[in-house]
């Protein structure tokens, strides 16, 4: 960066101010994620032993997946992510 750009800019580590998101029609900066789309509940907790635990449901239902366990967290929140987008495309082909 050279000085000029980091002078008009407020300088390197300086917060700047939130402008529009990415589609520049919204306020909000931030990606719209799986997590944002999806009206599915789910939970991730550890045991003791260092697994982890995951499942999803359907609010409002009785409608749930298993409990799985897995070795991280880091494959627990993928596994919910995958079955949340499957979800979301049987949901959006009946409609």
């Amino acid at each position: 960066m050279n000085k000029i750009s980091e002078a008009s800019l407020g300088g390197i580590g300086v917060p700047q101010s939130i402008g529009y998101g990415k589609d520049y029609h919204t306020v909000n900066p931030e990606p719209i994620t799986w997590e944002n789309i999806t009206d599915l509940d789910y939970f991730v907790t550890s045991l003791p032993n260092g697994k982890f635990l995951a499942g999803i449901s359907l609010p409002n239902s009785d409608l749930s997946t298993h409990t799985y366990e897995f070795n991280a967290e880091v494959d627990a929140m993928g596994w919910i992510r995958n079955a949340a987008m499957k979800y979301q495309v049987k949901k959006f082909n009946q409609e």
